[in-house]
This record gives structure tokens, C-alpha cells and sequence, in this order.
């Protein structure tokens, strides 16, 4: 009983100490959401911007049409 007691013990610190050398598989796929949600912003926005210009120069022509 001691031994196998003894046994899950070195194979938990084992295990614990090699952990802390295992690359984070998850520290890079949060990092390239990261990059992706920045990059999704940032089409939004411009997207946004060209749909404004688009709706100004609409209305402009719309009121020099009624003139």
C-alpha cells in the first residue's frame, strides 16, 4: 500500500514539474483570436466609414435632384 501510495506521489510531481515546461497550446490560439477580433474590428469600422461617405453622397444628390 505504501508503495503504490508512494508511486502516484513522484508521478503527481512529476507530472506538476513538466508542466511547467510544456509549451501553452492555449496562450497561442488566444493570441491569434486576438489578432482575429482586432482584425474584424478594424474591417467593421472601415466598413462603417465607406457605408457613411456612401449615405452623405446619397442625400447630397437626392437634394440636388429636387432643385
Amino acid at each position: 500500500m505504501i508503495f503504490a501510495g508512494l508511486t502516484i506521489l513522484i508521478i503527481a510531481i512529476a507530472l506538476f514539474v513538466l508542466s511547467f515546461f510544456l509549451n501553452d497550446r492555449f496562450e497561442k490560439i488566444e493570441s491569434e483570436i486576438e489578432q482575429l477580433s482586432i482584425s474584424t474590428m478594424q474591417d467593421t469600422y472601415q466598413l462603417k466609414k465607406k457605408v457613411k461617405i456612401l449615405e452623405e453622397e446619397l442625400l447630397t444628390e437626392d437634394f440636388s435632384a429636387n432643385e
